[in-house]
Formats: C-alpha cells, structure tokens, sequence
C-alpha cells in the first residue's frame, strides 16, 4: 500500500504520457534558452535599441513565459500521482537534497564566472559577497527556479495529500479559486484599482502543479484542437499587448507578461494539455531526438546563460548587425547557447560534483 491513500476518481495513466513530458519539457527548455538569449541581449544593447529591435527582444521574452510553468506542471503531473509513493525520506534525501546542491554549486559557480566577466568582481570581498547571496537569492536570474522548485518540494506531501483525497470537482475547484485570487485580481493592479480580497497562498506556482496533475488525469476530455486555439489566442494577444507596451509606452500592462497573468495560465493550459493528450505513435525520430534533449534539459537550463554571457561579453556578438530586426542573430546565439549547454551537460554528467545534480 502506496505512503498516500489513491483518490478513486482519478482515472489510470493514458499510454504515452511519458513521451509526451520528455517533448514537453524539451520543448519547454528550447523556449526559455530564446526567452534568457532575448533578456541578456535587451540588457547588453540597451543604449542602441531603436522600436524594432526592442520588439523582437521583448516579444521574443513575452511569449515564452508558459515555458517554466510547464516544467511545474510536469512536476504536478508526475509527483502529486497519489501512486507515486514520496516519504519524507526520499523526499529530502533524493528530491531536496538535489535542488539545495543545486543552488549551492551553481551559486558558487556563477559567482567565480561572474568575476571573470566583470573586473569590477575581482576582489576578494566582492567575490565573496557574491557567493553570500547565493542564501539571498539574488545570484544569476534564471536560478530563481531553483528557489521556486525547493518551496514545492517542502510542501510536496501536503500537496500530495490533498490531490489523493480529491476528485476532479475538488481539484477543478481549487484551480478556479487560485486562478481567480492570483491571476485575475491582480489584474485590478494594471488599471490601479484596490482590493482587499486575498487567500493564503502567495505565489502562482502551486496553481500551475495542481494544472498539471489535472490535465494528466482529465484533460483529455478536451479536444486536442482546443488547446491549440487556447495558446494561439493568447499567443496573438501577448503579441498585441507587447507592441501597444512598447509603442504607446503602457507600462502599466508589464504585469501581463508574467507567469501569473490570465494570457500565460491560458497559453502554459494550452501548450501543456496539447501536449499531455500527445501518443505515442507518429514523428517516432522527433520524440527520439526531444525525448534526448529532455534527458540533458535541467543542465541545459542551469548552464545555458553562461554561454550567452560569453558570445556578448567575451566573443563581442551583435546580433542586430545581421539586419531584419536582429532575429537571424538572436537565432545564432539561441543555437550557439543550446549547443554548448548540451554538450557541457553531457560532460558534468561524467562528473562527481555535478553528476547528481543533472
């Protein structure tokens, strides 16, 4: 008998499902290298940003947000199956123990490269300020997930519980309450209008684990056709909003390019449920080739802004000098960044230190 009671509603695993998270994730880890790539080339180019060029950079990061969330819901999916059996041992011994190394290893790591790329780092104090706010979170960017994944974990059994004790009605229920405080309300703050209502939870994320665990068991009761026109409609929207953001300088709309925003929880519902109602047949060498790249993805994603640091600071790359808005060269430095992520993940694979992180 499974640590927690199997809920009696929930229904047996489809055929495939596996395929489906290693495309999913694969997928998922390609957008967010083109989502950090388009971040640190806004940030190194600032100064010579006329209207296209900030288009294609903030376009190229304001559609990608439903990519992190779908690794969350991956993680809901896979996790909070009241088959899949979690103590408290493993729990930190397996699942904790990796993401706080982790956090400590690539803290450190990150530190030591930074003072490579900035001489203003190059002193002892400085550097080990640095790996000081590894504890404080304010290391490289993209580890926020990391952060992220450990506040699930630690409350993974209680999650685990209530996904075992609920049927769809109950989880159905919990999605609408958490995407009403947590995504909608805010939605009050774009047009500065007050609201005292609030629950007891404060991020987004524990909704898009929950999304995840209830498409895996009753998303495919949906057309696959449906989740497709979900992401295509807030895909259109985000672009549309992105040009108006930029154009029209509404800064009051940043806040709908989030991981909380209605558009992205429409697009990550959209992307994900198209592709848990994935099958195992049909494109057998593409789901071989992503269900590799999944394999690499965590270390791919920890490792990937490294390269993209070094193709701007260190190899002095200008995208925008290959013309059309600087996409072709976005696109260079995509693959370069991807490529090399892959490559060193293949190697720290082989390696004591980091053999168990990724």
């Amino acid at each position: 008998m499974d640590r927690y009671s199997v809920s009696q509603s929930a229904p047996a695993q489809v055929p495939g499902r596996t395929a489906a998270f290693d495309c999913l994730r694969a997928t998922a880890c390609l957008f967010i290298v083109l989502m950090h790539t388009a971040r640190s080339t806004e940030l190194a180019f600032a100064a010579g940003m006329n209207f296209p060029r900030a288009f294609v950079c903030r376009l190229a990061i304001n559609e990608q947000y439903w990519a992190v969330p779908c690794f969350i819901m991956v993680t809901g999916a896979l996790l909070l199956r009241p088959e899949k059996e979690i103590g408290y041992r493993k729990l930190f011994s397996r699942y904790i123990a990796r993401v706080v190394k982790a956090i400590v290893v690539f803290g450190v790591l990150f530190a030591v490269l930074e003072a490579i790329f900035n001489p203003a780092m190059r002193t002892w104090p400085v550097f080990l300020g640095g790996v000081a706010e590894v504890f404080t979170g304010n290391t490289w960017s993209h580890m926020w997930y990391l952060y992220c994944l450990l506040g699930l974990y630690l409350l993974l059994p209680a999650y685990k519980k209530v996904a075992a004790l609920s049927d769809e009605k109950d989880i159905r229920y919990l999605l609408i309450v958490y995407g009403v405080f947590l995504s909608l309300l805010p939605l009050l703050n774009i047009w500065g209008v007050p609201y005292g209502f609030y629950i007891h939870v404060s991020t987004i994320y524990p909704f898009w684990l929950f999304l995840g665990y209830y498409l895996y068991n009753w998303g495919g009761k949906v057309p696959r056709g449906v989740y497709a026109a979900m992401a295509l409609a807030a895909t259109a929207a985000l672009g549309v909003l992105t040009y108006v953001y930029l154009w029209y300088g509404r800064a009051e709309l940043d806040g709908l390019f989030s991981y909380w925003s209605p558009l992205v929880v429409l697009q990550g519902a959209g992307v994900g449920g198209w592709f848990f109602r994935c099958s195992q047949e049909g494109f057998p060498r593409v789901k071989k080739v992503l269900a590799n790249i999944d394999r690499h993805s965590f270390g791919i994603y920890l490792i990937h802004l490294a390269y993209v640091r070094l193709i701007y600071k260190y190899l002095h790359f200008n995208p925008f000098r290959w013309g059309l808005g600087g996409v072709p060269g976005l696109l260079v430095v995509v693959a370069f960044a991807f490529g090399m992520a892959y490559l060193t993940d293949m190697v720290m694979k082989k390696l004591p230190l980091f053999k168990s992180i990724v």
